[in-house]
């Protein structure tokens, strides 16, 4: 689903830029939405599943009052993918059903677009009519997005810069395509540098569970060899180290972010005699939640949600800068 080029609609063609060269901003401020839990069982549909993530670029003329349409085109468009040889899972026999419905909610502010989730369900033909199995689901949202961004779109677009997946990545790889044939967007892998996960690590290093006390788990990997490093912390442990590092209460800076991680090499190293400087940093687990260099996300708590998305959110927009021109012809 990577590189995909976008359509031409009504003589307008959207271009995008990706730029994989960015300077990582000296300071980031703290997430304090809070916002209500207005749904809050579509929210736990959310948590304990591994998502892959995907930046999307604006979605031109996509409407909220046309979600029972676009839940119909995209139905028959994995039925006519299935009758290519595409399969939608195996053991299932019936073409995929797919609903699209509204994350009500899900928004830091006025300006984010509202999030929508997409389920595509399935059954064989020995099953009851009722008895449909969920195969993939997906939903795309904007959290506290970049105002200036947002205000210069034209009408016709509507930002939803995440995607969130979870399912066969067959089922990833058709909805993509309808997306993109649809709404003439871009979709690409969205895998997370070592220097954000570090960020990840200390933002999230003082937000405990109420329910679950789940120790910090970091995961390093040595080049050279096929290697893993880890290092488990109680979560009590990493919030007073945070605590003793982070000054500002609105905002974290780099300098602080690199002396925690550097404590914590310290301390690896005091222990175990290994400098982990010398190794690439690719998961991070909190009590918030797990993410993986390679794009792979787990949410763990509803109450926590804010600190997660805005974050990606912001990375998200990193990735594209909007160029509109005009086109004659289609591609």
């Amino acid at each position: 689903m990577e590189h995909l080029t976008p359509y031409c609609k009504a003589g307008q063609r959207t271009v995008w830029k990706h730029t994989s060269v960015r300077k990582t901003p000296a300071r980031r401020k703290i997430s304090r939405t809070d916002w209500p839990i207005e749904n809050p069982e579509q929210i736990a549909l959310l948590l304990q599943k591994q998502w892959r993530l995907y930046h999307l670029t604006p979605l031109y003329r996509f409407s909220y009052t046309m979600l029972k349409k676009y839940s119909n085109e995209l139905s028959v468009f994995i039925a006519c993918e299935k009758k290519k040889g595409i399969a939608v899972e195996v053991g299932i026999e019936v073409a995929g059903k797919a609903k699209f419905s509204m994350l009500a909610g899900l928004r830091a502010t006025e300006s984010d677009p509202e999030a929508i989730f997409i389920q595509i369900t399935s059954k064989t033909p020995v099953q009851q009519a009722a008895d449909e199995k969920v195969v993939w689901s997906g939903w795309l949202c904007c959290v506290d997005g970049d105002l200036g961004f947002l205000e210069s779109l034209p009408v016709e677009f509507t930002c939803l810069p995440l995607l969130f997946a979870n399912g066969p990545e067959t089922v990833t790889a058709i909805v993509g395509e309808w997306l993109q044939k649809t709404f003439d967007c871009y979709i690409s892998a969205f895998p997370i540098s070592s220097e954000n996960l570090t960020w990840m690590a200390a933002m999230w290093a003082n937000c405990l569970s109420d329910c679950i006390h789940r120790v910090m788990e970091l995961e390093w990997s040595v080049p050279p060899v096929q290697l893993t490093i880890s290092l488990s912390i109680h979560p009590e442990d990493a919030k007073t180290l945070w605590d003793s590092i982070h000054g500002d209460e609105d905002e974290i800076a780099i300098d602080e972010v690199e002396l925690f991680m550097s404590s914590l090499h310290s301390h690896f190293y005091r222990h175990f005699g290994v400098r982990l400087a010398a190794t690439r940093l690719v998961k991070v687990t909190t009590a918030v939640a797990s993410a993986h260099c390679d794009g792979k996300l787990k949410l763990f708590s509803s109450k926590h949600i804010d600190h997660v998305l805005p974050f990606l959110t912001e990375l998200a927009f990193h990735q594209i800068q909007y160029r509109p021109r005009l086109c004659t012809s289609m591609d």
